[in-house]
């Protein structure tokens, strides 16, 4: 099969979740609408700042990135596992709100498994396809322009979101070699045994399931 009908079949597999994902977030931004709207007549001081919707150009180009990364990925079960190189990251302090399950993971089964957080592109960037109305983050981070840039926002996020210390941190490199061997966009698990890949978990945020990773380390590991 040629080059041109491989890229014709992935496209015709990738279309139907790339508009499924469209969908999602259109109602996502229907949503939002509707409660700015409400906020508004009720004549909310919430109603205040920019309403930036999810469903844009930049957005469509991520997302079907995404699916492009994850057709194209270098590596698959039973295949060697390879970084490539990284750079040096850092940990922090307390743990974010959105990886407790994660967390735990790390404190049960660190006895027995080594994990590894890599720090790849920033989905959703203040200076680009940023998620709106999160003011939950006191801060912002910016489309990384180079290696420092990316070092820099890794440590500004662990230093208030962080994992707990049995679990090493570092950050892909501007190249995004992490992020295309394993087709990460946004975000994947990985487990490691005998320098081959045993268990590749699905593409974030939808197909992200820590429930089978636990199911996979309890059932070859004991917890302790």
């Amino acid at each position: 099969m040629g080059i041109l009908s491989v890229d014709l079949l992935i496209t015709l597999q990738i279309l139907p979740v790339f508009f499924s994902n469209c969908l999602f977030l259109a109602l996502y931004d229907s949503v939002i609408l509707l409660k700015h709207v409400v906020l508004l007549l009720s004549r909310s001081k919430s109603t205040r700042g920019e309403w930036r919707r999810m469903l844009t150009s930049e957005g469509l180009r991520c997302v079907w990135n995404s699916f492009l990364l994850d057709a194209y990925k270098q590596v698959s079960c039973a295949h060697r596992a390879s970084l490539g190189s990284t750079g040096k990251g850092r940990k922090g302090r307390n743990c974010r709100p959105q990886l407790p399950a994660f967390c735990q993971l790390v404190e049960e089964f660190s006895s027995v498994a080594d994990f590894l957080l890599v720090y790849i592109d920033e989905a959703h960037p203040s200076d680009g396809w940023a998620v709106p109305g999160d003011s939950s983050l006191p801060f912002e981070v910016k489309k990384h322009r180079n290696q420092e840039d990316r070092c820099a926002a890794a440590h500004q996020l662990l230093e208030r979101f962080s994992l707990p210390p049995q679990c090493q941190v570092v950050a892909d490199q501007m190249d995004n070699n992490a992020n295309v061997a394993y087709g990460v966009a946004f975000e994947r698990v990985c487990i490691v045994q005998r320098q081959k890949i045993a268990y590749l978990g699905g593409k974030g945020p939808f197909c992200y399931n820590l429930h089978e990773v636990r199911s996979w380390l309890e059932k070859n590991f004991s917890k302790r």
